[in-house]
Formats: structure tokens, sequence, C-alpha cells
């Protein structure tokens, strides 16, 4: 890499197209969403309603109906039981615990969406089977709220979704032992697991490459220690990679603490690289990198799919020079949709590519934000959201203060762009060293005419309140706009959809949100 670093050009030849990119995601500018109680089947403790039960299937009388967990747990005391939309309503939400302890299965059938709320609990032998899509499309498996996973006590009873059979895991070293065997295999995560035991990893837990489907049933592994100290480990985390075609899901990892020691390497929490999809997983706790790598909060390098999946812990390099670092990902080739990162991120070193969602995007972000502060040192790249932007940005926002040493690029969302921004905003303070370009939400703006649209900046908690800044390099840069916090708060910025973007006093501080990809209050 050059060291040529003059704010007026493309520092580090950084702003490239990775051959590798991947393509043929269909973007849409919502996420996935959740199932629609009025067309859904709830299973919950209000009394049955619009609903049929016999011969141990119970279907819906009506879009809306109502299954009465205790008909439903005296039911699987005898014998099998099956729920399904049928014909009328379109999902099936668990919105209390369902418990047995029979050998009996139970089956979960939807036209659309299959979501958990409250735990689903096998505690004897018996079988459970989920459908998702039965008839419809865009449905998932997904889990909500601190409750919503599935937990099987004993990994000899059977799991099948959509007609596949999983294999049931409950520990790391489970995990790892089946997919040395079969990397293409179909895993679950039985329970949530306690790594402490464990110890520290000083290889990734996970070492083959990943192309299978690893469910995690809403569970949670907590403490798990990745310190790497091994040159040829190129990829660093709990997957070294997840590759092409794979799938990792449903998933959380709690005080986690993730350390490559060696330079030139990848790394992230979950995975050192990814090629497959990441859906709906979340991370907390701490990763760290050195020199010459990309260190990302999920993923270090993105060059599949992340969707609803967030990140939350600290991402730091500490004073090591040339890093990529981003509290989502520290390079994203690929596609980030709905997604977040809320951690705080750090890079004092020189020569930064540094962003509290992404380092450098080359791909495609999508109703995502970032909350987390974010720094870099001299002759950094440094954005409340990205770092440095050759991609594409859409509907996503920041709101964490970035910051950088002298020489630096730095805005409130975007430190360096070439790329395309559209109705996106910042409102985090942007500040700098000496010999800096600031701007309220493009540090440096190379991007060609009319890439930037619809995009605003908060004057107030900026510290940024001259209405030419939006960009530091150009003065009055069309398509980028400054409001103040009254401003944002009193009504939806000019081109923003209230299908996507909602108002509210009591969530983001009342500055715009993301319907679909809410903070955490």
């Amino acid at each position: 890499m050059a060291t040529d670093c003059n704010p007026e050009k493309d520092p580090l030849g950084v702003l490239k197209t990775r051959s590798s990119m991947i393509a043929g995601f269909v973007l849409a500018a919502t996420v996935f969403a959740a199932p629609l109680a009025d067309a859904s089947v709830t299973i919950s403790t209000a009394a049955t309603r619009n609903m049929n039960c016999s011969g141990g299937v119970c279907s819906p009388t009506g879009k809306t109906a109502f299954l009465n967990v205790s008909t439903l747990e005296t039911m699987l005391a005898s014998g099998n039981a099956t729920v399904t939309t049928g014909s009328l309503a379109k999902n099936i939400i668990v919105d209390a615990g369902v418990t047995w302890a029979t050998s009996n299965l139970l089956t979960l059938d939807a036209y659309q969406s299959v979501t958990v709320v409250y735990p689903v609990q096998v505690t004897g032998t018996g079988s459970l089977a989920l459908v998702t899509n039965d008839g419809g499309k865009r449905g998932t498996l997904s889990f909500v709220g601190a409750g919503g996973n599935i937990v099987f006590s004993s990994t000899s009873s059977s799991l099948g979704i959509n007609g596949q059979a999983y294999v049931l895991v409950d520990t790391v070293a489970a995990l790892a032992s089946g997919i040395a065997g079969n990397p293409a295999g179909y895993y679950a995560l039985a329970n949530s697991y306690d790594a402490t035991g464990d110890g520290t990893y000083a290889h990734p837990p996970i070492a083959t490459s990943f192309t299978g489907i690893f469910e995690g049933l809403g569970n949670i592994i907590s403490n798990l220690s990745v310190v790497d100290a091994t040159a040829s480990d190129t990829n660093v985390g709990f997957f070294a990679s997840v590759d092409t075609g794979a799938l990792v899901e449903n998933l959380g990892l709690a005080k986690l603490n993730c350390k490559d020691q060696e330079p030139a390497s990848i790394v992230g929490a979950l995975a050192g690289s990814s090629l497959g999809t990441i859906r709906g997983v979340s991370v907390s706790g701490t990763v760290r990198g050195k020199t010459n790598t990309s260190i990302g909060g999920l993923v270090g390098i993105n060059d599949g799919l992340i969707v609803n999946s967030s990140a939350a812990g600290s991402v730091n390099a500490g004073n090591k020079s040339v890093i990529w670092i981003g509290g989502l990902a520290g390079e994203n080739e690929g596609s980030i949709i709905g997604s977040n990162a809320t951690g705080e991120v750090g890079a004092t070193g020189p020569l930064a590519i540094a962003g509290s969602l992404v380092g450098f995007n080359g791909g495609t972000i999508v109703t995502s934000f970032a909350a987390g502060a974010d720094s870099g040192g001299d002759q950094s790249l440094v954005g409340g959201l990205v770092g440095a932007n050759g991609g594409s940005i859409e509907n996503s926002y920041a709101t964490g203060a970035a910051s950088g040493g002298a020489t630096a690029n730095i805005g409130g969302l975007i430190g360096f762009d070439v790329g395309t921004v559209a109705t996106s905003y910042s409102a985090g303070a942007a500040t700098g060293g000496t010999g800096s370009l600031i701007g309220g939400l493009i540090g440096n703006d190379q991007a060609v005419a009319n890439s930037i649209a619809k995009t605003y900046w908060d004057t107030t908690s900026s510290g940024i309140s001259n209405l030419g800044q939006g960009s530091g390099n150009i003065s009055n840069d069309p398509g980028i706009t400054g409001l103040t916090t009254t401003e944002l708060q009193s009504g939806l910025p000019a081109g923003f959809t209230g299908k996507i973007w909602g108002l509210s006093s009591g969530i983001n501080g009342g500055l715009p949100y993301l319907l679909l990809n809410q903070p955490s209050l």
C-alpha cells in the first residue's frame, strides 16, 4: 500500500473494486419484515379463537387466530401436534412459552414466516419440525426478544427445518467436530452455551471453511475467547471463514473476546471473512487487530450478505497503522441490509480507514445505522458510518462522533467518498487535527456529479453550523443540506419516505429512525 495520503487524492488506493465482489443480490429498501399479527396464527395465553383443532391438527378459520398454549401442550402430552396457517393466515407467532416432555412431534407450518418470541422447550426426547414459505415467499424463521429461542434438552432429539434434518450440537467443540467432518452440513445450536470452560482458543474454533447452514435457534454462545498468535491463520474469528452458499443465522455471541496478535490478518467476531449469508446474528464483546488488518465487530471482510444483524462491542486497533476497521465490518464488498453497530471503534494510529459501521464500503449499505464513536489518527479516513465509500449507501444514518488526527478526512457520515449516497443523515460531531478536511456529512467528496441526493447533517449536534460545510472540500456541496436538531425532530426531511422512516420523541432521541431497524431504548 502507498503512503501518499494527500486528502485531495485517493488515499492508500483504497477506493478499488474487488474482483471477487458479490453480484446478484436483489436489494430492497426495507429489511425482512416481522410478521403482522393481523395475518397470523398466534400461540399465546389468550383463549383459543378462530382456530379449529381436530385429529392433532390446528388450523385457522380466519385471517387472525389464537391458539391457547395450554391447549397445545395438552395435545403434545398425548400425541403429535401440528399448527398450520392453512390458506387463511400467513404467519405463526409463538407468543407464549411452549414446553413438552414427551417424545411427540410438534410441527409449525407457516405459509410465510415463523417468529419465536418466547421459549420453545423440548425437555424430553420430542421432535420439532418448522416449515416456512409453505406457499408464500420471503418468509423467515426469526427470534425476537430476550426470551425468543428454541431449546432441546437432548441432542438426540430431532429437528427439521423446511424438510431438512439438522444435527443438534450443544458445545463449540461438537460444532467444530461436525463441520470438520462435513463442512456443507446442517447444524443447529441446541441450547445456549457458556464457553468459559473452553479456555482461550489459539486458532479459530471453526477452522474449516464453512459451506453449510448453522441455525442458532435464538441461542447465545457467551464468554468465547479467541486470541490468535499464529501468522498462518489469515482469517480470525469464531468461524475462520463463511464460504459461498453458507448461511449462519439467529445466533448471539455475548461477552466475546477476539484478538489477533499477528499482522496481516482478517479479524471479525463471527468470522474473519464471509462470502455467504449472515442473518439475525448479534455480537457483543471486544475485537482487536494489528497492522495491515481488516477488523470488524461482526466480520473482517464481507463479500456476501449481512442482514438484520448487529454488533455492540468495542472494535480497536490501538495505535497500529494501515487498518481498515468498522463496528460491523472492516470492509464490505457485498451487501449490508437492516443492520447496525453501536460500539466504539478506535484506530488511533496513522493511515486508518475507520467507520462506526464499516471501514471501507465497496458494496451496498441500506437501512442500516451506527451509533458508536469512531476515531482515527493522522492521515486517516474517518466517518460516523463509513470511513471510505466507493459503493452505495441509502436510507442509513450515523449518530456517533467521528474524530481524526492531522491531515485526515472526517465526516459525520463518510470520511472519503467516491460512491453514491441518498436519503441518509448524520448527527454526530466531526472533529480533526491540523490540515484535515472536515464536513458535516462528508469529509472529502470526490464523487461524480449528482452522486449525492437528499442527504442531511445535524448542524446543532455536529458542531458544524456553517450551512456550506456539508463536505470538507466543496462549499455548498449539492445534495447535502444542514438542518438543526429541532428541524430533524419536527418532521421527516424531504425525500425520506414514511414507509421506511419514522419519528417519535421516545426513539433515537427524537431523530428519524428506521421503522424495521430501530435502536434499543
